[in-house]
């Protein structure tokens, strides 16, 4: 799977072919709720849609194009709930007291939501959608790093933006394995990482 296109075909212009995409993906949305992405067909996905086969490959070439789809609009959805709460921020103790609350707002989503937990659980199965992943944590990484690093030294910068990075892209496997977890375990994990990465923030020298 890894090998093939992962892109949509033709972005839908017209309202009807927009309405077409939107049942195709909401239809995507339940399948994998249902029984995960691996048991999803395209035949299935038709079926559900309400729309002929040929429509699906129309904008779809195959099920990693559909899953592509799902995952980056999430992504931006986190990208601009992120941007949102990192605006305004005055210190590294700011900016440390608001890792709390978006760490614990994206837990509670995957836990609110959980066909977003299993779509984004989706990328682990294949390579184009791993790289996926790790450059969405990137981006995320180097939006954080634009908010910090004037409070940051110089001489930090660089590995300020290692850190974020890392942060990033570990905050979606501690959130996903902690929505597994019964309550009292999800939160021991998420104070642990927290502290961790609040710990890791404050042992920038600050200017």
């Amino acid at each position: 799977m890894s090998d093939t296109p992962i892109e949509v075909r033709k972005r839908p212009v017209q309202a009807r072919s927009k309405a077409r995409v939107e049942a195709i993906l909401d239809a995507a949305r339940d399948i994998i709720s249902e029984i995960g992405s691996d048991g999803m067909k395209m035949s299935v996905l038709a079926h559900r849609a309400g729309v002929p086969i040929g429509t699906v490959y129309q904008f779809f070439p195959n099920k990693s194009a559909v899953i592509y789809t799902l995952v980056t609009d999430i992504m931006q959805q986190m990208h601009t709930a992120l941007q949102a709460q990192m605006e305004g921020i005055q210190s590294l103790d700011d900016a440390s007291g608001r890792i709390d609350q978006m760490v614990r707002g994206y837990y509670q989503f995957l836990k609110d939501e959980p066909v977003m937990r299993d779509i984004l659980g989706s990328t682990q199965g294949d390579k184009k959608l791993q790289a996926l992943d790790q450059e969405d944590s990137r981006t995320n990484g180097a939006m954080m790093f634009e908010h910090m690093k004037p409070f940051v030294s110089q001489q930090d910068h660089k590995r300020l933006k290692v850190v974020l990075f890392l942060n990033a892209h570990l905050t979606g496997s501690l959130t996903r394995l902690a929505v597994t977890e019964d309550a009292e375990m999800a939160e021991t994990l998420l104070q642990i990482f927290v502290k961790r990465l609040q710990d890791d923030l404050l042992s920038f020298k600050q200017v």
